[in-house]
Formats: C-alpha cells, structure tokens, sequence
C-alpha cells in the first residue's frame, strides 16, 4: 500500500544527505558612502575577510552622489558615515527614505563620536546598527553587516515561501476538499483524485504526512524529508515519530495524534517543537484533516505543518528590539517624547519628567503649548506648521520651556514627523536636552568678557595714562557703563600730609565740584574706619548721617544726593584712598555690578600706587644720577692723581735711583783698591739695592699701566707667545739649566697680544726662580679644551710648591712667601698676572703640592680657526 501512494529516488536522497561542502561566496553589493578615502579603503580591507561573501563595492563621497547613484545600484546594504561635506547622515536616511522607500536595505551608521542622542534618532529613523569608527574591527564590522545581509535574505526567503506555500496550500486544500466530498456512489473518479492527490502532496511546498489510525504513517512527502531529515523508513509509524521528534514529550503527543482520527473536519493543532534528525529543534505550525478511509477500513489523517522558525525568531528579534526601544526611551539621558499634531503628549520618558518637575500623569494631560515660554511658542509652531506641511521633514531650535515650580529652563528641541502607511500625520518624535547649564555659562561667559573688555580699556589706560587723574578719569567712565549711578567721584589719601584730595568728579553737579580740592583727612576718618571694619570691600552710606562730610562736598549739599556706596582703593591692607558711587537706591546695584566696580577700585589702587612708584623711582633715579656724576667726577679727580703719581714714579724717583746706581757703580770701579773690605760690601749691597728697587719701579708701572690701559681683543697664536716668553727668558733658562717642553700647536684665543706676553713671562719667570737648588727645573707648557668654547692655558713646575693656605694670597700686590734673599723677587710678578687676566675678561688658578711643585692655569675664550 505504502510503495502504491508516493516514493523517492535515490539520486534525491544522496543529494539530499550529502550537501556540497565548500558552497561558494554569496555575491552582495554595498554602497559606501563615506567622504574619507582612507576610511573606505579600511572598510573594503575588512569586509574582504569574509568567507561567506563576495562584496562588490558602489563609493561616493558625498550623501547627493549617493542618493543618484542609489536606483540604478539598487545595493544589498549601505554603508553611511554621519558627518559627510554635504548633509549629515539623518537627513541622508529621510531624504532616502522618502525616495526609495519601495526598494529599502539595511543602513549602517558610521560615525567618529559616539553620542547617545544621535544613536536614538538613527533608530527611530531605522537605522539597522551604529558603530563608532574608533571602535570598528574586522570581526565586528564583517557581524554586523552579515547580520543585516542574513536578515534580509531571510526576510524575502521567508516572503517567497510564503506566497509559494499560500499557492499550493490553496490546490491541496482544493483537492482535499474534493475528496471529502466524494461518497461510495458519487460519480467521481476516485481513480483520477487519487493521481491528482498524489501529485499535489508529493510536490506541496510543506511538509505532508498521511497516517492511519493504528499508527501506520502512509507517506512522507518530499519537503517534510527535507526539513526535518527523516525519510518514510525512519519514522514507520507515529509512534516512531513521536519518539525521534519530541522526546520526553511523545507520549502526549502521541494521545494529541490519536484524537485526530475521529475528527470530522479539519482542526488548527497549534505550534509544536521538534527535533530534526540533525539535531535542531524547528518550530513546526500543525494542522490536520480527516482523510476517509481506506478499503480495510481504517481511518486517514492528513497532517501538514508549517515551519516558523525563523517568524518566531524574528517575533521575537522584534519584540527585543521593541524592549531595546523602550529601555533606550526610558533610560535615555535625554528627554523624548511622542507628540501628537494637535500637541497632546502621546507618550514621556521619565527624564523629560524629571527635567520639566512633573509627573508622567500629570504631563500627559497638557499640550506641549502650555508648557512652552510665550516667547518661543509662535516660532516652535511655524516649524510644526512647515513640518505637516512637508515644506522641511524636521527641525532643530533652542527654546524655553515652563516647569511645573514656574521656573523657566532653557531645552535644545530636535523634532522629526511619524507618518503612517497612508502618509498621513501620526505623530512627532521630539528629543529635548537640558540645556540649561550651557545657557548658564554662556551668560556668565558673555558677563565675564564684558567684564575682561572694561578691565583691559581700564589696563590699557593705566600704561598710558601719565597721572592718576588722567587714569581716575578712564575708569569713572566704565563704572557709568557699568551701572545706573548719578555720580561717581575718585579721592586720596595721604596719611603724611593728613590730606584728602579729589582727583575727578563725573556726574551731577560735576561742573561745581572742584577737581584737585584738598580737604583734612579727619573729615574722612568714620569713613574710613568703617571700611576698615567691614569684611566687605565696600560699605553704604548717607551724607545726611555724616554731617561732617559736607564741608569735603559743599556741592553736593544742593544737588539732592544722599546715599553713595563707598570702595575702599586698598592695596597690601594700605588704604589709598576711595570710590564713591552716588546712587538713588543701593538695592538698585546687582551683585555682579558690585563685584565688577570692585575690581575696578582695584585696578585704580594698583594705577595709583604705580603711579606713586614710578614717580618715587624717577625721584631715586635722579637723585642716583646725581651721586653717579660726583662720583664720577671723584673718580676722574684720583685718576689724574694716579696719573701724576705714575709720572712721578716714572721720572721724579728713577733720577735719583739712576745717581745712586751710578755712584755705586763708580765707587766699585774706580775706589775698590781704596775700600777696605766692609766698605767694598757695602757698596755692592748698595748697588743691588738700587737694582732691586729699579725692578720694583718697573713692576708697579707695568701694573698700574694694566688697571689704566685700554684693552683691544682678538684672536692671538699663544704658540708664539709662548715662543717669544722663552726667547726672552732665555739667559735665566740656561743659568738654571731647565727642561721645557710644549705641547704644540698651542690652541688659540681671544685676547691681547702684549698683556699675554706680560702673563705667559710672569708665570715663566716664577717657575724657573722656585725651584729648590738640588732639582733640576722642569716646565710643561699646554692648553685644554673646556666646554663652552673655553682654552685653559697651562704652566706646570716642579718647583717648591705652594701650601693650600696661601694660594690666594700669592696674586695680591708685594705678598711674598719667601725672603728676598732666598728668592729674590718683587712680589708683584703674580699680581699683574691677575690684573692682566681679569682685564681680558678671564679666570686664573693654581693647583699645587709642597715639594712637587705647581700648576698655575689661565682660561679665556677660544678662537676656532
């Protein structure tokens, strides 16, 4: 019986069972619009990683090239970036949307920031995803898009099945209809219904199975194999069936099944979850129908189902989606709202309750126009009315809004139309930002500018101003832009002369008040007590109650003014003086005016006490200038005694030494033979004497000519100053027998030919004079290169040393360590080398150890050659 009613090839099995196993790539195409070209270039490198699709890729550059070009590419997806040069992505989606909305696709959110706000309008709009580019990967880019490409091939898989089904499901049911109807004795041909039956079952788009009552199951059409994967001799009977399909469940399904033979018209089963022979569990949608008998007697069902899988995944993919809206709704930090055309609140999230300090109850009942600041309720409604009217498809503006308590808060309004499938206006989605705080700091910003403005005029006149009256002046005009006051006056003090003056007046009675009036600092004392009390920078006063202040201002008397509040010009707890301000009311002023003209007395403390400094120093300055010319004038007065003593030195006392050397001399020569002993000692000792004394002269003249002389530098060979040094000094070298030895080339430096030469014979003639008489002298002349382009010039003995103590001491003027009998000498060598030095702007040192001689070192700049 079963072999009569339907089979299966072999072939369709195997193909069945053993599907391909590398399919290839699913062609798709992707608009990319995106106006960075190394962006899309990432993306296509991405989505190239795919190993299910083969991406063919449409790019534009701007949202107008991509709206042309979207009709005749028809994409699978688009890719869209947010900021593009010519529109931003929301407009992109409405303008699309308004023009293509017959052939829709994903759309895909690209953006550099990611802003909460935006995400919730794109979804409204109905974006598919938005991903923030900083955050894309290949893994996520290639999910998220193959989601939406997955989606909706689904969707039009699931739209194809379904008209197929509805086709074929009409002929079965049709035929089954026929069949029913057909009695023993109708003149049907039972024959012929049976073929068409056959063929009908065997080719129906869903899964058919026929089954007699005792369990028998009589065929398994083509698509029930299909789908679940058992063929007619897996599943003989139903209990088999129930077993593999259900489980745990098969006992009462198999009592659901057994009931359907007695049924008598066809019955709506419901849904029931299966299991393939795969392993999957599918959603099978059941209905069943009698199906008459067979000639043994036994009744026939027809079951078919439906598989809705994939409908109940995307139920419930839409239900998550509709909880995702929602949670996003109502946890937005933002206020959102459905408005209808009218103005009715439709629907409010909490945070716009929050915002706007009333209930979600309480809110629904009112019109956004009540609640909306008069100001701004005609251009809200003008945008409404060009929105309804599809003039502009959405609008943005800044506007006040009433809360619940009658404050007025400040809110940034986006709003955008719903229209249903008829076009016909549903209503607003409104998402509305407290913008408060910003409108706060903008205010205070625009204060603080005006404020800085004043300050800097008041700054840049106090520069240039060149007396405090000229700079009381420049700021008594800012204080009456500032504020409303009748009259502003600048006084000070001057705690020495116990004076107050008044530096300017502007306002009433300003023609009568005299400028520059001095007046008894005692008038002022209860004021100034006062301010020196309060722990404000300013007290408020009435000349009516300081009866004693009217002799300061006999103008005022007789203008009517009586109440002025009064700043106290401090600076370093000194007070120099005040700023009156006459006002009608002290209510009048604002705090923030009050804190303005405090910085301004300020600024007039700082001008005033500049002022007093500046003609403090030119006071000092003069006064240094006229002591710098007597010293001066002192200075050229020694001078020209040091010059008379030089030439005195010079020639007054070198004639009488020359007499002495001469008569010494003539003395030795041409009386020795009349000069007994003694007196042949003594006048050898005379003639060295004189000698001594020569040298002595010389050197103090060498010296004094170095503090006099004036210094030429530039670049000098120190190797030939050293050469010419030991040229002169060559009869005391070979007396003493030295070894010198110089490291040539020396460096050069920057300095005077004739003052070196004086330094390099100085230090010389000192190595070769102390050196103790049992050691041969030994002298290493060189030069080092030191950072900053500095030459050290070295002179090194082996000589009797120097101790630690007295290395300084030995370049003053005639200290000597030694007698002049031990090493004779005028204690001045050491000392024109220091003057020679510091003239020429270097340094100088010794390094040295008793007994093993010394260093001594001189530094000056370097000249490269």
């Amino acid at each position: 019986m079963r072999s009569t009613i339907f089979s299966m090839t072999s072939d369709r099995l195997n193909k069945m069972r053993n599907p391909p196993h590398f399919p290839p790539k699913k062609q798709r195409t992707i608009l990319l619009v995106d106006d960075s070209e190394v962006d899309r270039a990432v993306y296509r490198r991405y989505l190239n990683k795919s190993a299910d699709y083969d991406y063919h890729f449409i790019e534009a550059e701007t949202g107008k090239t991509a709206l042309e070009i979207y009709p005749n590419a028809l994409p699978d997806l688009v890719l869209l970036d947010y900021f593009l040069p010519d529109i931003d992505g929301l407009e992109w989606i409405r303008r699309w949307q308004q023009k293509y909305n017959k052939n829709p696709c994903p759309v895909i959110i690209l953006t550099g920031q990611g802003n909460e706000n935006i995400a919730v309008k794109f979804i409204q709009l109905g974006a598919a995803d938005y991903l923030v580019k900083d955050q894309i990967t290949a893994e996520r880019l290639n999910f998220s898009v193959q989601k939406e490409l997955i989606r909706q091939e689904e969707k039009q898989k699931f739209t194809q099945i379904i008209q197929s089904q509805n086709e074929q499901l009409l002929e079965v049911n049709r035929l089954l209809n026929e069949q029913m109807n057909c009695g023993e004795n109708s003149e049907c041909s039972l024959s012929n219904n049976k073929k068409k039956l056959h063929c009908a079952v065997f080719n129906a788009p869903i899964p058919v199975l026929v089954h007699a009552e005792d369990g028998e199951i009589m065929h398994v059409n083509q698509t029930w194999t299909e789908l679940s994967g058992y063929t007619i001799e897996d599943i003989p009977t139903t209990a088999e069936w129930t077993e593999k399909a259900y489980g745990r469940k098969q006992k009462t399904v198999k009592s659901f099944i057994d009931r359907l033979y007695e049924l008598n018209q066809r019955v709506e089963e419901g849904e029931f979850k299966i299991r393939t022979a795969g392993g999957q569990f599918r959603i099978w949608n059941f209905s069943s129908a009698p199906l008459g008998r067979l000639l043994d007697g036994r009744r026939l069902v027809i079951s078919c189902a439906k598989d809705v899988t994939e409908i109940k995944q995307a139920k419930i993919a839409a239900q998550q989606s509709e909880i995702q809206f929602r949670q996003t709704f109502e946890q937005a930090a933002v206020g959102m709202a459905h408005v209808a055309p009218n103005g009715q609140w439709l629907r409010v999230n909490q945070k716009l309750c929050a915002i706007l300090g009333y209930n979600e109850k309480e809110l629904l009942e009112k019109t956004f126009q009540e609640i909306t600041y008069p100001d701004d309720l005609e251009p809200d409604l003008a945008y409404v009315r060009q929105v309804l009217s599809g003039e502009i498809e959405s609008y943005s503006m800044e506007k006040r809004y009433i809360r619940k308590d009658n404050a007025c808060i400040w809110m940034n309004l986006t709003v955008s139309l719903f229209r249903n499938q008829t076009e016909e206006p549903e209503y607003f989605i409104c998402v509305i930002e407290n913008i408060q705080k910003r409108k706060n700091l903008e205010l205070s910003q625009a204060q603080a500018l005006k404020r800085l403005s004043n300050l800097h005029q008041i700054d840049k006149a106090i520069i240039e101003a060149q007396t405090p009256q000229a700079i009381a002046t420049i700021a008594i005009n800012n204080i009456q832009d500032l504020s409303t006051c009748q009259r502003v006056s600048v006084v000070t003090f001057d705690s020495q002369r116990q004076t107050a003056t008044t530096l300017v007046t502007q306002g009433i009675a300003e023609q009568t008040a005299q400028q520059g009036l001095e007046t008894n600092l005692n008038l002022w004392q209860t004021l100034i007590e006062r301010l020196q009390a309060s722990e404000q920078s300013y007290v408020v006063s009435y000349l009516s109650q300081s009866p004693q202040l009217l002799s300061a201002m006999p103008e005022v008397a007789v203008s009517g003014l009586d109440c002025f509040i009064c700043f106290g010009l401090k600076l370093q707890n000194k007070l120099l003086g005040i700023l009156k301000l006459w006002v009608e009311d002290a209510q009048e002023i604002s705090a923030e005016q009050l804190t303005m003209i405090e910085e301004i007395s300020i600024q007039i403390a700082i001008a005033l006490q500049q002022a007093n400094l500046t003609q403090a120093s030119r006071n000092y300055a003069l006064e240094l200038e006229n002591k710098v010319r007597e010293r001066t004038t002192q200075l050229e007065e020694i001078n020209q005694e040091l010059k008379a003593f030089t030439y005195s030195i010079s020639h007054d006392l070198k004639a009488p030494l020359r007499a002495i050397q001469g008569f010494a001399i003539a003395l030795q020569e041409d009386y020795a033979d009349k000069l007994d002993e003694l007196g042949q000692e003594y006048t050898s000792r005379l003639a060295t004497s004189a000698e001594q004394m020569e040298r002595l002269i010389q050197d103090l003249l060498a010296y004094s000519r170095l503090s006099r002389t004036e210094i030429y530098k530039k670049p000098v060979n120190l190797t030939s100053v050293v050469n010419k040094a030991l040229e002169d000094l060559e009869i005391q070298i070979t007396e003493v027998k030295a070894e010198i030895t110089v490291d040539r080339p020396l460096l050069n430096v920057l300095g005077n030919r004739t003052i070196l030469q004086q330094i390099v014979e100085n230090l010389l003639s000192n190595a070769l004079k102390f050196t103790s008489s049992k050691v041969k002298p030994q002298i290493h002349i060189r030069t080092e290169e030191y950072p900053e382009n500095v030459v050290r010039l070295w002179i090194e003995d082996n000589g009797i040393g120097i101790e630690a103590q007295h290395q300084e001491r030995i370049f003053e003027v005639f200290e000597r360590l030694h007698g002049n009998e031990t090493y004779p000498g005028t204690g001045i060598g050491l000392a024109i080398v220091k003057k020679g030095v510091e003239r020429l702007g270097g340094r100088l040192g010794v390094e040295s150890d008793v007994n093993l001689g010394s260093g001594f070192w001189v530094e000056l700049p370097q000249i490269k050659e």
